[in-house]
């Protein structure tokens, strides 16, 4: 079962662009009839994590950025003010069921938290989903019993995003053209037979071959 922002089932039949008002009522509703009046810490299909005896109090906090920057004729709009995930502050209490019990309580509330995985919080009113486990602590006071661990979780909405691909082309961007087949030829020396003779006489076969090499070098600068 997929869930909305605000916490409500996505149903069918459920319109989606209704006022705020009847989504807190018509969703405080569903959530009664699916899960009754239950309050923890759920996976994304409404399972419960961690068996706690109880919960003490949830804490939900919604906050948002406003620019301070002056505004131009009092033209406040979107994005002069930015919504921020929202937090839940969970408090649960586990005494029951022994060393054993309380230590896997403890075990798992530390795997969950090290974990990468999405949640949920239940209330009665109100479900609050695809939450991670950002940090939790626990105490355990003499006047509430030794045995008591009182865990408080903290986790943070995860907004999630779809990936789109987009095909874009260069404005200044040209088709390639045929410029037709190009020939290119290696520039001989001119040395005529007299020249030639002459200069392997005065340096040699191997100086005279120096000579042409140099010259067809050059050529090419």
């Amino acid at each position: 079962m997929s869930w909305n922002s605000l916490g409500v089932p996505s149903v069918p039949g459920i319109p989606k662009n209704i006022g705020d008002a009847a989504i807190k009522f018509g969703g405080a509703q569903l959530i009664n009839q699916f899960f009754g009046n239950y309050w923890g810490i759920f996976d994304q299909n409404g399972i419960p994590l961690l068996l706690a005896d109880n919960v003490k109090s949830v804490k939900f906090t919604n906050k948002s950025k406003v620019s301070d920057a002056p505004v131009e004729r009092g033209s406040f709009t979107s994005y002069n003010k930015v919504i921020e995930p929202y937090t839940v502050d969970v408090l649960m209490t586990k005494a029951s069921g022994g060393v054993l019990e309380r230590g896997a309580f403890l075990g798992l509330l530390d795997t969950f938290a090290n974990s990468t995985d999405l949640f949920m919080v239940i209330t009665p009113e109100a479900i609050y989903p695809n939450c991670n486990i950002v940090g939790y602590d626990y105490s355990r006071e003499a006047g509430d019993g030794a045995r008591m661990i009182k865990a408080n979780i903290h986790l943070q909405e995860i907004r999630e995003v779809e990936v789109q691909y987009t095909t874009t082309k260069t404005d200044t961007a040209s088709p390639n053209k045929d410029a037709g087949s190009v020939s290119t030829t290696v520039a001989s020396p001119s040395f005529d037979e007299k020249s030639a003779a002459k200069m392997i006489n005065e340096d040699g076969i191997f100086g005279f071959l120096n000579k042409v090499k140099d010259k067809v070098l050059r050529s090419f600068q």
